[in-house]
């Protein structure tokens, strides 16, 4: 597995390969968009830094006042990239509407996606903020997202979600199927915003990672070993103490699937309450 290297702008730590959930919005009451010419520019914009900074752009959702984008960067990056959309598209905005100031309420914010059920979880989070905030009847008639690239038979420039949909099944038209029944069903997950609650996708996954286990128990879903792996890894957070050779076991199987799947040792270790000692020793053995 490829080592990435870390770097600390601000508060915020940058990874190589990694993929961010990027949030930013305007300041107050503003607006970051009031006609369809304004999200076709910020769209052709993040088209562009697409290119010049080597991104991967996985969804996106743009709403009146804020924005979301999930995307995966190859170096560090992240800060100019992210400096380079949002500066351009404030001259832009400012000088069509010959205003001054703020467009954007201060720096981004960014969470990191660390394992596929935070990045499924996250993408569903994203398709469904019009929905939550009653831009639309339905998630599937909103224009201002990236949905249609999920759940038909079309291509983009722009997005790439194939990552997203290999995290269900690797036979795509399976995958999008699947993807609009995830949709639908997380109607019934309880969504807070972001802009009111920074805990909010957190909180959106931890639920949907229960709701979905739930509502799947009964079937052979291709999801089921993703949430599997959810469920170990609370379950192992829990225990204190681990004497048992079978549990210990239990437990190395586990280290070596989150490995597998992009976890560092580091997040390894916060997820399941150890010091990072005991995750190399179970490495090693």
């Amino acid at each position: 597995m490829k080592t990435r290297v870390a770097i600390m702008t601000g508060r915020r730590i940058i990874l190589e390969e990694t993929i961010y959930h990027i949030i930013q919005r305007a300041p107050g009451r503003e607006v970051l968009f009031l006609e369809e010419n304004d999200y076709l520019r910020f769209l052709f914009l993040l088209k562009k830094i697409k290119h010049e900074f080597n991104l991967s752009i996985f969804c996106f959702s743009l709403l009146t006042n804020h924005l979301h984008i999930l995307l995966k960067i190859k170096q560090r990056n992240l800060d100019k990239a992210m400096k380079s959309l949002f500066q351009s598209y404030a001259q832009y905005f400012n000088k069509k509407y010959q205003r001054k100031g703020h467009v954007f309420c201060g720096a981004y914010r960014a969470f990191l996606c660390g394992n596929d059920s935070y990045l499924l979880v996250a993408s569903l989070y994203i398709h469904l903020n019009a929905y939550k905030a009653n831009l639309s009847s339905t998630p599937f008639l909103y224009r201002w997202h990236s949905l249609d690239v999920y759940i038909k038979s079309i291509k983009s420039s722009l997005i790439n979600g194939k990552l997203v949909l290999d995290v269900i099944s690797s036979k795509l038209g399976d995958a999008k199927k699947i993807y609009r029944k995830l949709v639908e069903d997380s109607y019934d997950i309880e969504y807070k915003n972001v802009m009111e609650n920074k805990a909010a996708v957190k909180s959106f996954h931890s639920r949907a990672v229960i709701f979905f286990k739930d509502k799947l128990k009964d079937s052979q879903s291709l999801l089921n070993p993703l949430f599997d792996l959810e469920q170990a890894i609370e379950a192992f957070s829990n225990k204190k103490r681990i004497n048992d050779i079978e549990e210990k076991n239990a437990l190395r199987y586990l280290i070596q699937q989150m490995v597998s799947r992009g976890f560092t040792v580091d997040s390894i270790a916060e997820k399941l309450n150890y010091n990072r000692s005991h995750i190399y020793y179970f490495l090693k053995k």
